[in-house]
């Protein structure tokens, strides 16, 4: 047999070439968990995890689901590939946040508009209260929601803007921010109580003078 196939070197090469086929598109089985795999960034494990069917829309022991985790990283070669297998978008962290919210949170905004674009829905106005009171100091967080129509007069329970809380909150960097993107300078809050009267009563000399560089009155 093995001298009559020696007359035929195309088709030793043919069979050597399938087998070389097949050996390429055999995927090995992944050798740590998924969560490790998302919380290490590694694209490689995750291709295993895809390949062998390991289920991405059942949530870690934190309450995290693998889509919260790379979108909280912002790497989008993994975040597609979850969502080119039919990650759920949906999904909600312990804390409530969708993983578009985990992406804009942390600033990844190529991220969240991978994310957007694929299908993911958010309330930009909630977000933004949200980051003023996370404390974000993002200028590009600020700015994308806001292109995404966040109102920079929503409240908060206490009728407190993004813009009063940030002023609660000693944060320049936000206030400064909000400002550029027209936030009320004279938003009152549910007592009464403007941005430059907050900042007057906690004596904070600098957000007086941007607050009145933009228009605030007493």
């Amino acid at each position: 047999m093995l001298t009559s196939l020696r007359q035929y070197p195309a088709l030793i090469a043919m069979i050597l070439l399938s087998g070389l086929i097949i050996a390429c598109d055999a995927q090995d089985r992944p050798t740590v968990s998924l969560y490790l795999a998302t919380q290490r960034g590694d694209l490689d494990q995750l291709e295993r995890h895809l390949h062998w069917d390991s289920d991405i829309n059942q949530p870690f022991p934190d309450g995290r689901y693998p889509l919260h985790v790379v979108a909280e990283q912002g790497k989008i070669s993994l975040l597609e590939a979850l969502l080119d297998h039919q990650a759920d978008l949906t999904v909600r962290d312990k804390s409530d946040l969708t993983p578009v919210a985990v992406a804009i949170m942390q600033g990844h905004i190529h991220a969240a508009e991978v994310l957007l674009d694929a299908g993911s829905v958010i309330d930009a106005s909630v977000l933004l209260l949200l980051a003023a009171q996370q404390g974000s100091q993002d200028r590009d967080v600020v700015r994308f929601l806001i292109q995404q129509g966040a109102d920079p007069e929503a409240t908060d329970v206490a009728g407190n803007t993004p813009l009063l809380i940030a002023i609660q909150q000693h944060n320049h960097r936000l206030v400064a921010h909000l400002l550029a993107q027209g936030a009320n300078v004279n938003a009152r809050n549910a007592q009464g109580q403007t941005a430059l009267a907050l900042a007057q009563q906690q004596q904070l000399e600098t957000i007086q003078h941007r607050l009145r560089r933009y228009g605030a009155s007493e």
